[in-house]
């Protein structure tokens, strides 16, 4: 009998805060990245944080990006590994209630545990063995000689690809299975299992979940919103 899954993204999903974001800022705090690219950066985080146009994050994050992969080639394994262990030893106990019980809740019922992510995978393995995951996929980034090379395996674009993978593997069944995710990246993977949900989603997901019916979970505070779709629109479950 084949088995249920539940595939989670992590960053913003099960995770208060991105760990690929805050691994950047440390590699600058540790001046493993140029400071001025930090400076710059900074002034983009604050352009989020004070939601000055709808693409402030898309922006802070593609600079977080470019920052971290114009210099990879500059770090050494084993010092990425040790930003990594800073911000997860500071902020890997900071999970989204909904989706943390959700996760062991399914655990306990017998469902396989998926992490897709968008973030490498040492970090992604290291946040999700407190919850009993049982397959962590991040991006995986080339080495040679200790150091990073810039070359990298991409999850974050093609989560339902490495999931259809994993699925064959694993002898899983997409009846009845969950999938979790925020943005727009996650849809395709969303789209593969019976009960997907959209959580917290960013305004592209949104548009897709209410498109095609989809669960929506809003966390806020101390407060969880849980709205099913119910003869053309949603309501409050």
């Amino acid at each position: 009998m084949k088995r249920k899954f539940a595939a989670f993204d992590i960053d913003g999903t099960l995770g208060r805060t991105s760990i690929f974001l805050q691994v950047v800022h440390e590699l600058i705090n540790m001046g493993l990245l140029p400071q001025n690219a930090g400076l710059e950066l900074g002034e983009k985080l604050k352009e989020y944080k004070q939601r000055k146009h709808p693409l402030a994050f898309s922006e802070y994050s593609q600079m977080s990006v470019d920052i971290l992969f114009n210099n990879i080639h500059k770090i050494k394994v084993d010092d990425y590994r040790k930003a990594v262990d800073k911000v997860l030893n500071d902020t890997s106990t900071h999970l989204y209630s909904y989706t943390r019980d959700l996760a062991l809740k399914l655990k306990a019922e017998g469902y396989f545990l998926i992490a897709l992510s968008g973030s490498e995978q040492y970090s992604v393995e290291k946040f999700t063995k407190q919850l009993g995951f049982d397959l962590s996929i991040g991006e995986t980034y080339h080495q040679t000689n200790g150091y990073m090379t810039g070359q990298i395996e991409e999850v974050f674009n093609n989560k339902d690809v490495f999931l259809k993978k994993y699925v064959a593997e694993h002898d899983l069944t997409y009846k009845n299975s969950y999938a979790i995710g925020d943005s727009k990246a996650d849809a395709k993977m969303l789209e593969l299992v019976d009960n997907p949900i959209a959580f917290n989603p960013e305004d592209r997901l949104y548009k897709i979940a209410k498109d095609n019916g989809w669960k929506i979970v809003v966390e806020r505070k101390n407060v969880i919103f849980e709205l099913e779709h119910k003869n053309g629109t949603y309501i409050l479950a």
